[in-house]
């Protein structure tokens, strides 16, 4: 898996996440423009050093599988922020009572779900480029326990990112 990939992942992850947890969050004429500047050349810090689980894998299936019969229509301040931040996204999840009942149950805060669901991705990045051996360089950042879970749980997180 080289960068671009990486970034194809980051996008669609991006993009489904909008869908499930944030519908309707970026109007869907921006959508592809507006990926590609939220698009991070490098895994930030606070999902770089985000702890990883199987437990913590294991409740966000949970909540996917839930999201996912969800039938959720926008909120009025959905779709208003063309580069939606951490705390938008936070906050547009926060407006959601049928959502946050999802999270609480599995006992995830919004922002750990978020946190952690770019950091599965970042980690099955990583673990598929660190296969090819002209991409070493690409993922020598990521953190190395995330490396060994993306290998791990390659098949769990697909699903879950919907790859």
């Amino acid at each position: 898996m080289n960068l671009s990939r990486f970034k194809s992942l980051n996008r669609a992850a991006f993009f489904g996440l909008s869908l499930a947890v944030l519908p309707f969050c970026i109007p869907a004429a921006l959508a592809e423009d507006i990926l590609e500047i939220a698009t991070p050349p490098e895994t930030p810090a606070e999902i770089n050093n985000f702890k990883l689980s199987e437990d913590l894998l294991t409740r966000m299936e949970k909540i996917h599988a839930a999201l996912e019969e969800m039938q959720l229509s926008p909120t009025a301040e959905e779709g208003q922020d063309a580069q939606p931040s951490m705390d938008s996204m936070v906050g547009s999840i926060e407006s959601r009572p049928q959502v946050m009942a999802l999270m609480n149950a599995q006992n995830i805060k919004p922002r750990d779900y978020l946190l952690a669901y770019f950091a599965m991705m970042s980690a099955l990045a990583a673990a598929d480029a660190e296969e090819e051996d002209q991409l070493v360089d690409e993922v020598k950042n990521i953190n190395p326990e995330h490396v060994e879970f993306g290998k791990k749980y390659s098949e769990r997180i697909r699903e879950l990112i919907g790859e």
